[in-house]
């Protein structure tokens, strides 16, 4: 075995004869990664204008990223290797010099493998360990390291009632059994057919955690996975589950599908179509109102979230941005009839923000649907990924932690949007975070910080390439050790969630 061989430059890369040969292998699978951007520059072999018109217009879009087999959507994993150019010169990022730099491969994958069956996924490991390689598995992905790129994996199958064939002592359960390529959307439109649902679709969501909009109603991504194929990467496929490769299905349920081999689908759990009541809470500050007044105000709205929580509300969104300092929040409640209830369990909320009304403008409004799939359609999709770099810290707070309102409000001044935003060219850090948290307690490789988490939050910044390093290389080390620090203080036996870390 020689080392290393990382790069076309090494002397013992695998010849064109060798690439030949695995390509045979895999059925003419092998893709040579041309990235997409290079039709934006005019010195590139296949410049095309009105192909590159068409990559500016969809860059943006995570759909255009995850189907294509080497691009990546995230700039921090690109290092914005071939981003296209506007007709300028400047690429997506912002740098103005890119056309003078020109296109280049620079961490893309060399070559992809466009599998389909066990067989592409065991060639490829093969190959990828005779040589010491490391190797990405990609449906969505952002990693660019060598590549088997899953995406069409698009198999999917309604069970009324499944349990694995080696399993003779277990109920059945209503699910679906769906390829590794399958992504969210794909699987919500299939189950609505079936008057279904599943909160649960992409293979490395669920196997690194998993928490989504029914997570609180019907358990984690983790925690639905009733059985998996998989190839280990010793280049064996086996099936995993209760009752077989137990000690498999217990570590990918959690610890990360990629970690233990390569998923070529998963089986979860359904459930009957459900109807959910809506309740959006908007709230933004009066011009006076001091940064310490309003997240002293935040805090408390949380601690009142909590009781929501425990009435059976949980949310699915939540943000923070300034200035002027803003706050939104959805929270759902399922299986009901009417939204009756959620208007009486957010009383108590409009009793605080109507006593703080000289200081904030609030409105809370309610809506109910009958169909669980209904609400998903009308949820916003705006995105805009593939232009910025950024940097986050984040962590999974339990209840004492938001209890603690001093406490609280003064973490999230210290790391949430400031009064004044900064003026080097870093964004103001901006707060996200989630409510849709199971606390039933399930045995396997999840994050046991999960089961006590009453919010999982992340503070972010980002960027564009015009940034000199230095700059960027400040706010990735102001992150990581004054904001993630601080957050790390509110809960310090706590952790943090494998996917968002």
């Amino acid at each position: 075995m020689c080392y290393p061989c990382k790069t076309p430059n090494d002397p013992c890369w695998p010849s064109t004869l060798e690439w030949s040969s695995l390509n045979e292998t895999v059925s003419g699978r092998l893709i040579k990664t041309k990235p997409p951007g290079s039709v934006c520059y005019p010195t590139e072999s296949d410049y095309n204008l009105s192909a590159c018109n068409n990559i500016l217009e969809n860059w943006t879009t995570s759909v255009f990223h995850s189907s294509n087999p080497s691009s990546v959507s995230d700039l921090v994993y690109s290092n914005s290797s071939c981003s296209p150019i506007y007709p300028n010169g400047t690429n997506v990022s912002g740098d103005p010099d890119a056309e003078v730099e020109g296109g280049s491969m620079g961490n893309l994958s060399p070559y992809v493998v466009n599998a389909m069956e066990a067989s592409h996924v065991q060639a490829a490991l093969e190959f990828a360990h005779r040589r010491n390689w490391r190797l990405n598995i990609k449906d969505t992905g952002h990693n660019p390291e060598k590549r088997i790129w899953t995406h069409f994996m698009k198999g999917c199958k309604f069970h009324e009632s499944f349990k694995p064939q080696t399993c003779g002592g277990l109920e059945g359960h209503m699910a679906a059994t769906v390829g590794a390529g399958i992504q969210d959307g794909e699987l919500f439109q299939f189950l609505a057919q079936n008057d279904a649902i599943a909160d649960v679709g992409v293979v490395g969501w669920a196997t690194g955690g998993g928490h989504g909009l029914a997570t609180a109603e019907y358990g984690m991504g983790a925690d639905n996975i009733i059985e998996a194929v998989l190839v280990t990467p010793h280049g064996e496929a086996v099936t995993t589950n209760a009752c077989q490769n137990k000690d498999l299905y217990w570590a990918i349920r959690g610890g990360g599908g990629g970690t233990f081999g390569v998923i070529l689908s998963v089986t979860v759990r359904a459930y009957p179509m459900l109807s959910i009541t809506r309740v959006d809470i908007d709230i933004s500050a009066r011009n006076g109102t001091s940064p310490k007044h309003w997240w002293i105000l935040i805090a408390k709205i949380h601690k009142e979230l909590l009781y929501l929580q425990d009435a059976g509300l949980g949310g699915s969104c939540t943000t923070f941005s300034g200035p002027p300092f803003y706050f939104h929040d959805t929270l759902l409640q399922y299986n009901t009839s009417n939204a009756d209830s959620a208007d009486e369990s957010v009383k108590p909320l409009k009793g605080l923000l109507g006593y703080a009304n000289e200081s904030v403008e609030s409105t809370i409004t309610t809506s109910w649907s009958s169909s669980w799939y209904d609400l998903i359609k009308l949820l916003p999709a705006t995105e805009n990924v593939g232009t910025k770099r950024s940097i986050r810290a984040s962590r999974l707070l339990p209840r004492r932690a938001i209890e603690n309102t001093m406490g609280l409000a003064y973490i999230l001044e210290e790391i949430g949007p400031q009064q004044v935003p900064l003026d080097n060219g870093i964004s103001n850090p901006s707060i996200s975070g989630t409510m849709t948290i199971s606390k039933v307690q399930t045995d396997n490789a999840l994050n046991p910080a999960w089961r006590e988490a009453a919010v999982h939050f992340i503070t972010s910044q980002q960027w564009n390439d015009t940034l000199p390093n230095s700059i960027a290389e400040g706010a990735i080390e102001s992150m990581t050790y004054d904001k993630g620090y601080y957050l790390r203080q509110l809960a310090p036996d706590s952790g943090a969630y494998y996917n968002e870390a």
